[in-house]
């Protein structure tokens, strides 16, 4: 060695060792400070397909944009393993993170000139970058080394690959060498041949420019190089090689990606993201028959057309398989797109006010507590004072009052005053709390409702109401329709086991009994819908108040269908009626739900029968039917609850004699076959009942106030006096201002009573 070099060469080699000792404390640092964030390597939501009940696929689900699919490192094929190690990281299995040749063959093509740049990543370096990103470019560098050495440290070599292989880029958004196969070749990953492993290999250099769908010439040259790489490192021998150089890959065309039933979709994925099911492999399959659901559509479409003219814009509807409240057919809206009023919503969980369609519930309570479909009610208007304060009158849907009326009577022809009556007997907390077990959420408490939460006061979804209809139908057990959920084979096969008791089997019975009644419906409606069903089923409509929604409930022994019309702007219908609008759609989908279910062999599971006591009873009463009852029927009952007592309410001329709480009816509406009571009037001093002291009543100007006196228990009637003048009537025209009302019966007079009244729109 030349003397005058060796001072150049100390200095030299001082600076490379101050410059490795300031590295390794560099290093030192990088690795105190750096941590690895475990939750940053947890495995990333798969893209799932949605399928019907029969493996038609409905949607192909990207969760965060990405197509991927998760898989376990034994199920790729080892030739894809070969490819990648060859290619990327052939010393993979031999170094700690970084490989300190390969680097220093990556800085010398850098430093060198004319020589070709060449990467020094490692495997491991590779999946820090693609979990981390580079956020500030080449000085992340260093982190990234420390980190590969941490994941070498704490975690396999198999566990490192597993993840790099699922977290490649492979072009068109797909991620992970488990969709990549699927969608490129059509085959599982574990299936690639050598020729399939190479050219998937290759294009992680460059997803985009290698996509072999746009860029195939380009991925076959580089699937060229793998194979060298492959055969270069001992991978491939000299005959493997050829061939898979001769094989001309077939990529296959993109897919279609279905978009059938979007709204059940959407509530499938939702149902999934809940854990209501876990998909396998990447498909979520669905209880939900697709050619079903496109025939509820149509029925749908040409019910919106039919009465496109009266207001209605669109419709949605569910059939549940009562066994186990498996989905058959959602239809979310049935015109959809931007052309129609909410096209692109799912109308069967939007929230509506469902008219008479909660009546059954509380004629389930009603029976429960005593009551039986003789039992009489009251078809009375009495004044209610409504959530907001403001006064309500309620009335029948013809407007006028019926006096006594059986409970069959009344929940057959949807009488609104008679269930006002049943709904004060039976408390309004009671049907809060009944609807709320039978899956109705979002209710407020019963003060906000009162007994009118039973003319529909509580807003519902067509979902909603089709799982507690369907508890009606299963004889009381709860059910929760779900489109993830068992099967309707599996359900006819093990049964469900996912139900409790909410109403008693004999109340569902007898309500049931009264909502098939076909006889009973042909009186209140002059139609029985015999033309679209002719085996029976139990029907109950619901028209909202100011005419905004129309509706209809039915079920038979296995299907329960709710199907709703109206405008989902909330534009009142031109005097359309849930019987008049959604009765026929509704029996429509009942009928073509049974008949799908009949050809695909799937038997119906009547549900077990409950066993009902049968007498003769007098029309007019509900008592047991007496010598002189003219008009007698047979009814039904719970066992114990048959009337014991025979009817002696008819007079010598057959008329049948009230109580004084009818006389005003009486007055008003001549009723022909009754009569006032000749019994002696109650005796003691008079109550005020309506309106309350110190009640605060809104009313439109121009409103008649129907007031209440009570004797004991009795509704009485009775003089009444406002601020010291009399009243013409039992009706007050009231006025804004406060006001003292007193009633009088006889000479007694009820204690004053002192009210608001404030005017409302």
């Amino acid at each position: 060695m030349r003397p005058r070099l060796r001072p150049v060469i100390r200095v030299l080699s001082r600076a490379l060792a101050l410059a490795a000792a300031v590295g390794a404390l560099a290093l030192a640092a990088l690795v105190a400070t750096t941590d690895l964030e475990r939750e940053r390597f947890a495995r990333p939501p798969d893209a799932i397909t949605v399928t019907d009940r029969h493996g038609v696929p409905l949607r192909h689900h990207r969760p965060d944009g990405h197509d991927r699919r998760w898989v376990a490192l034994r199920d790729v094929s080892p030739h894809l393993v070969d490819a990648v190690l060859a290619v990327e990281d052939d010393r993979f299995r031999e170094h700690a993170g970084l490989d300190a040749r390969a680097s220093a063959r990556a800085a010398l093509s850098l430093l060198l000139p004319g020589r070709r740049a060449s990467g020094g990543s490692t495997l491991t370096q590779q999946l820090v970058k693609l979990v981390y990103g580079r956020p500030d470019g080449l000085l992340d560098k260093p982190r990234e080394v420390v980190r590969a050495m941490l994941l070498e440290r704490r975690f396999g070599k198999d566990w490192i690959l597993e993840q790099y292989l699922n977290r490649l880029p492979f072009g068109d958004r797909i991620e992970g060498v488990g969709r990549a196969s699927e969608q490129y070749f059509g085959v599982p990953v574990a299936e690639l041949d050598v020729a399939q492993a190479a050219l998937l290999a290759g294009i992680p250099q460059a997803p985009s420019a290698l996509e072999p769908r746009r860029h195939y010439a380009a991925a076959v040259r580089r699937q060229r190089v793998v194979l060298s790489r492959m055969r270069a490192t001992g991978r491939l021998d000299e005959a493997s090689y050829r061939a898979a150089r001769a094989e001309v890959v077939v990529i296959r065309d993109r897919p279609v990606r279905p978009w059938r039933a979007a709204r059940a979709a959407d509530r499938a994925l939702e149902e999934h993201r809940r854990g209501a099911a876990r998909a396998t492999r990447g498909v979520l399959p669905t209880s939900l028959d697709l050619a079903l659901t496109e025939e509820a559509e149509r029925i749908l479409r040409a019910a919106v057309r039919e009465h496109a003219a009266r207001g209605v814009t669109n419709a949605a509807a569910v059939a549940v398989s009562n066994a186990d409240g498996s989905i058959l057919a959602y239809v979310g809206a049935a015109e959809q797109g931007a052309h129609a009023e909410g096209g692109w919503l799912d109308l069967a969980r939007a929230r509506r006010q469902p008219g008479s369609t909660l009546k059954p519930f509380v004629y389930a309570l009603l029976f429960e507590r005593g009551g039986t479909p003789a039992t009489l009610l009251d078809d009375l208007s009495r004044p209610m004072v409504g959530g907001d304060g403001s006064l309500f009158v309620a009335r029948d849907y013809d407007g006028r009052e019926r006096g006594p009326v059986r409970a069959r009577e009344a929940l057959s022809a949807s009488l609104n005053l008679a269930a006002l009556d049943a709904a004060r007997r039976v408390g309004a907390e009671r049907v809060v709390d009944r609807l709320a077990a039978l899956g109705i959420t979002r209710l407020e408490g019963a003060d906000r409702y009162g007994a009118a939460i039973v003319l529909g006061g509580a807003d519902v979804s067509v979902l909603e109401l089709a799982g507690a209809y369907a508890a009606l139908a299963r004889g009381g057990q709860q059910v929760f329709p779900s489109l993830v959920g068992s099967s309707l084979v599996e359900a006819s096969r093990i049964g469900s086991s996912r139900s409790s008791s909410v109403i008693d089997p004999h109340a569902a019975a007898l309500v049931t009994d009264v909502l098939v009644d076909r006889s009973a419906r042909r009186e209140a409606f002059g139609d029985d819908l015999a033309a679209e069903r002719s085996e029976p089923f139990a029907l109950k409509t619901g028209t909202s108040s100011g005419w905004r929604d129309a509706w209809a409930a039915v079920y038979d022994d296995s299907v329960t269908v709710v199907v709703w019309l109206g405008d989902p702007a909330g534009r009142p219908l031109r005097g359309l009626s849930g019987f008049e609008g959604a009765a026929r759609p509704a029996a429509r989908i009942l009928a073509a739900t049974q008949a799908r279910l009949e050809s695909l062999g799937i038997e119906r599971r009547p549900r077990p029968r409950v066993e009902l006591a049968r007498a003769r009873v007098c029309a007019r009463t509900g008592a047991l039917a007496g010598p002189r009852c003219t008009h007698t029927l047979e009814e039904r009952f719970a066992p114990g609850t048959s009337p014991s007592h025979v009817c002696d309410a008819h007079r010598a001329d057959g008329a049948v004699e009230l109580s004084s709480r009818y006389a005003r009816w009486l007055a008003e509406a001549q009723a022909p076959g009754f009569a006032l009571g000749t019994a002696t009037a109650p005796v003691g001093r008079p109550r005020i009942a309506y309106p309350r002291p110190g009640a605060r009543l809104l009313a439109p100007p121009g409103t008649q106030l129907p007031l209440r006196a009570t004797v004991g228990a009795e509704t009485v009637q009775a003089r009444w006096e406002v601020d010291g003048a009399a009243l013409p009537s039992e009706r007050w025209d009231a006025t804004a201002g406060e006001h003292v009302l007193v009633a009088w019966v006889g000479e007694a007079a009820s204690d004053p009573v002192t009210v608001r009244v404030e005017a409302a729109p």
